[in-house]
């Protein structure tokens, strides 16, 4: 049984740049879900996985495995009880395209017509709410994938003990991590989440954008070091660094709002007082790793996601695709700048700050396993534990 005690402890899991490992047909059936074209996966597997086969061979391979796009085959029972589901919780804030591809990476594959017409019989409110809303758009100039980071805090679940942050390719816009964390205002945990990006890809960018926060000074000075330049690394105006910003805008609208809505409600309900020390730690034990499941479900569905055609100056396609293939879509290849594993570590050796639990985060993990409680997957369940472990508490 997993138990809560392996829950508070755990990392964040399930997180990685894009590229999956696997035997041939893992890798394939990754592809596949991700919704990519036949051309694509052919070079996908023949750039990262030393797979070289033609499309014939891979459409003989999708047969073998019973993966089809066209006339899918699915219960519409269970289609309407998954968009339920995802209605009930944070996933209510997106759109059908976004169910749509939801579905899909949980192998349902399912015309999106489909989804469209039950996302409108099931919450013709939300629709009508989203269908109102419209994005001011702003132009934005980039040669390539790594060419410039553009990282950022995202402060409005802050109130509530769960800062986020991120950072977003800028050609791209592939998102490269989302983290929830007990701050996302200290250099060193901003750099160490710098470093291990780095770390994944073999490497960093041209140049990082940020604001004048001073959290950013860690990571700032770690980037010039990396490419012996002063100007690697460029501040600005949060608004100016409009990239992570307008994808803040989105998390917003698409997901975090409602969290927000939730932790409000809580509030108005003399459930949670955020001035509590106490509460605040319990709702971190019960919750943190909730929203960071989350944040990655949003991570990954982002970054395989297709981004229509504008007549804005944006490149058209999946992020994932237009970040580890630009040569498909007129980006610039290699402007990663190579980091060795060595200069990471060497980087890594001038963080002095460790995260150390607090007296109440030991209690609430005391708790946990003592009273091998299970560890929540829907807020439902973590809202009973957070009840349970305050009611402990408070004895």
């Amino acid at each position: 049984m997993r138990r809560l005690i392996k829950y508070l402890t755990m990392a964040d899991g399930g997180e990685n740049v894009g590229i999956p490992s696997g035997d041939e047909e893992e890798v394939i059936r990754y592809y596949f879900k991700c919704g990519y074209e036949y051309s694509a996966i052919v070079q996908f597997l023949e750039k990262f996985h030393n797979i070289k086969i033609s499309i014939r061979t891979l459409k003989n391979r999708l047969q073998q495995y019973e993966l089809r796009r066209r006339m899918p085959t699915y219960d519409l029972n269970t289609v309407r009880d998954k968009i339920l589901r995802e209605l009930s919780g944070p996933g209510s804030s997106g759109g059908y395209r976004n169910m749509w591809h939801t579905l899909r990476m949980e192998n349902i594959q399912v015309p999106r017509h489909v989804v469209e017409s039950l996302m409108r019989e099931l919450d013709p409110a939300g629709c009508e709410e989203r269908k109102s809303r419209r994005l001011r758009r702003r132009r934005y100039f980039s040669t390539g994938p790594n060419h410039t980071w553009h990282v950022d805090g995202y402060d409005k679940l802050k109130p509530y003990g769960f800062p986020i942050h991120g950072c977003i390719d800028g050609w791209s816009r592939k998102i490269l991590w989302l983290k929830v964390s007990n701050s996302n205002n200290h250099p060193d945990i901003i750099a160490n989440f710098f470093l291990d990006t780095v770390t994944e890809l073999g490497g960093g960018p041209l140049k990082v954008r940020t604001d004048r926060g001073t959290e950013n000074g860690v990571m700032a000075a770690m980037q010039c070091t990396i490419r012996n330049c002063v100007d690697a690394h460029k501040y600005g105006t949060s608004p100016a660094n409009q990239r992570i910003e307008g994808w803040w805008s989105f998390l917003r609208r698409n997901r975090s709002g409602w969290w927000m809505d939730f932790f409000k409600n809580l509030i108005e309900q003399e459930i949670f007082s955020p001035g509590n020390e106490l509460q605040q730690e319990c709702l971190w034990a019960c919750f943190a790793q909730l929203i960071q499941n989350d944040l990655n479900l949003v991570k990954n569905n982002w970054n395989t996601h297709s981004i229509r055609k504008s007549r804005y100056d944006t490149i058209s396609g999946k992020p994932d695709e237009l970040f580890f293939l630009p040569e498909r879509h007129g980006g610039t290849e290699n402007l990663l700048v190579h980091v060795s594993n060595d200069q990471v570590e060497s980087l890594r050796e001038n963080l002095t700050f460790f995260e150390e639990k607090s007296e109440q985060e030991e209690y609430f993990e005391y708790l946990g396993a003592t009273l091998e409680l299970d560890v929540p997957s829907t807020c439902e369940e973590a809202l009973q534990l957070y009840r349970n472990l305050m009611r402990f508490a408070e004895q």
